[in-house]
């Protein structure tokens, strides 16, 4: 289950514990098959997932909704790498009015007994309304990741 605290209108964080290993989610972050498996939220799909995986490089993910058509792109940099412990990269929406600075997802690999806890924290979002929809669209991933390891 995922744990989700709110603590302003542009900050989220979200905690889940998996059971299995830091390295194991660290891939599925960072593999763009793996993560295309688990990273849009149902109805949505992963048509696209490119990742160049370094501090600087630029990450891109192409989602789809069959059910409506809908095509949302969200891209950024990654501003830190720590494999199997850390990343944090920059989350930008294209073609988004709400959403035109760029905003901050910081992901945490913690070992726990019998495996890892995720933490995001995801900052700088605009306003309420976009805070709220990244609650539930980062709560739905999260659950799904379990599925793509």
């Amino acid at each position: 289950m995922v744990q989700v605290m709110t603590n302003c209108d542009s900050v989220v964080e979200l905690r889940r514990a998996y059971r299995t290993t830091p390295d194991a989610i660290y891939k599925a972050w960072t593999d763009p098959s793996t993560m295309g498996r688990w990273m849009a939220p149902r109805p949505y799909v992963c048509e696209k997932v490119e990742l160049d995986v370094r501090a600087g490089g630029r990450y891109r993910i192409a989602m789809f909704n069959p059910e409506n058509g809908n095509r949302p792109v969200v891209g950024g940099v990654y501003e830190s790498v720590d494999p199997g412990k850390k990343l944090v990269f920059t989350w930008k929406w294209e073609n988004n009015e709400s959403c035109q600075e760029d905003s901050r997802v910081t992901v945490e690999l913690i070992p726990i007994e019998g495996g890892t806890e995720v933490r995001l924290l995801h900052e700088k979002l605009p306003n309420v309304k976009e805070r709220d929809s990244h609650v539930k669209g980062w709560s739905a991933c999260l659950e799904q990741l379990e599925e793509g390891i």
